[in-house]
């Protein structure tokens, strides 16, 4: 997949080199920051302006080490984006969100998105999981190419 460019990548890898943890301890607050890259889709909902868009793809971050995602919304125009988010850990142990995405489009052609989630809980080591994170994230609309990071909080009961 190609990068958007070399300063792009370069941002994320410093977020990824700030600090790659291990598990979560039962209850302790503790840092959730990381990124990811990959690729989206939109498909118009039939009779109405609205989109579904779901974005896919890989990343790392303290606490869940390598991931997949899939991050889904229904887009309506001029109104924030109610968006879910699940993170599937190598063990296949998932953590789950619920945010609201606004989205705003660059000069240069590409989406940029900020987005506040809550973390709702999760399976395996990520059962009952709560804490917060913001992201952002680049959208390519030509290429159907994503490019991204979050950072916040996480906090989780229990190995």
């Amino acid at each position: 997949m190609k990068r958007f460019s070399s300063t792009a990548s370069l941002a994320l890898a410093v977020v990824v080199v700030l600090g790659l943890a291990g598990p979560v301890a039962a209850g302790e607050q503790v840092p959730f920051k990381g990124s990811y890259e990959g690729s989206f889709t939109q498909t118009p909902i039939p009779g109405t302006p609205n989109a579904l868009v779901v974005t896919i793809g890989e990343g790392e971050a303290t606490q869940l080490g390598r991931f997949s995602f899939d991050f889904q919304g229904i887009v309506k125009p001029g109104l924030p984006t109610e968006t879910t988010y699940t993170f599937t850990a190598a063990n296949g142990d998932e953590l789950f969100a619920a945010g609201v995405a606004r989205s705003t489009l660059l000069p240069n052609g590409l989406r940029h998105v900020v987005e506040t989630a809550t973390i709702t809980g999760g399976t395996g080591r990520f059962a009952g999981a709560t804490g917060s994170f913001i992201g952002e994230r680049l959208l390519n609309r030509t290429t159907r190419e994503v490019i991204g990071f979050f950072d916040g909080t996480i906090s989780a009961p229990g190995p």
